[in-house]
């Protein structure tokens, strides 16, 4: 499911096959809704509760989809 969204491509029996688009609105609805994406930023100061918060957003249901420790100057 995470392949299948406009601009990709997809091999099926060895063709190789770019998404173009959808079929029609309740399609593409269903794939929008399951790409939608948030953006969060864990601040230094909850470093030490790192881990409880990663459980709770799962909990909540969402999927980690990139996860990075960066140091900002």
């Amino acid at each position: 499911m995470g392949d299948l969204f406009i601009g990709s491509t997809v091999t099926v029996m060895s063709r190789v096959l770019r998404i173009a688009g959808y079929a029609d609105h309740a399609t593409a609805a269903k794939f929008v809704q399951e790409r939608e994406s948030t953006f969060a930023m864990i601040k230094p100061d909850c470093y030490q509760n790192f881990g409880k918060i990663i459980d709770a957003v799962q909990q909540e249901g969402f999927k980690i989809n990139k996860l990075r420790m960066s140091k900002f100057n």
